[in-house]
């Protein structure tokens, strides 16, 4: 394929980012943004049992430790500021990349979170702490967050479901699918 031809056609991706970046708020249904708000019950829910886990308490313990949180403030009475993006219930702050992480990590830490059974199954929670840590650092709002957690559970129910008879069979595990949503 000659280098002109290559650079005209359109891919996946490409599609997928027109969609997602043309998707307004105003786009979106009464019961799609109701669904949005019931899977961040849900996973509200999730992290606040995740955080009394044990593996989420070492996550955050060495999270603070690597940022140099949280002696100084527990000492002095204070509160942990170290970034723009808050932590569930320790009120530890950090950058949106880990702050998505730590918190996606007690949303799943019981594997309680939701499961999309269609076709393969997946995990779409795994990556809602996401869109919220990226609101939060850019101060947008809640119709911002609904909007970007539709986007999110959209692509990654729609890839689970492009691959038949399953995305296990040609090798990939869900989680993949969580990368690019």
């Amino acid at each position: 394929m000659s280098k002109a031809a290559a650079e005209k056609k359109r891919y996946l991706s490409h599609e997928l980012a027109d969609w997602a970046c043309g998707l307004k708020y105003e786009h979106l249904s009464a019961a799609a943004v109701r669904s949005a708000k019931l899977f961040w019950f849900d996973s509200l829910g999730c992290g606040l049992g995740g955080s009394q886990q044990e593996d989420a308490r070492i996550l955050l313990a060495h999270y603070r430790e690597m940022a140099g949180a949280g002696t100084e403030a527990r000492r002095h009475g204070g509160t942990e500021m170290g970034g723009p993006c808050t932590c569930f219930v320790s009120g530890f702050r950090t950058n949106p990349v880990d702050a998505a992480f730590l918190n996606d990590h007690m949303i799943r830490a019981m594997d309680y979170n939701d499961i999309y059974w269609k076709a393969d199954p997946c995990h779409p929670s795994d990556i809602i702490a996401g869109p919220l840590a990226l609101c939060e650092f850019k101060g947008l709002s809640g119709k911002d967050l609904i909007l970007a957690t539709v986007i999110a559970y959209e692509v990654e129910m729609r890839l689970c479901e492009f691959g038949l008879p399953g995305i296990r069979e040609y090798g990939w595990h869900h989680a993949t699918l969580t990368a690019f949503a």
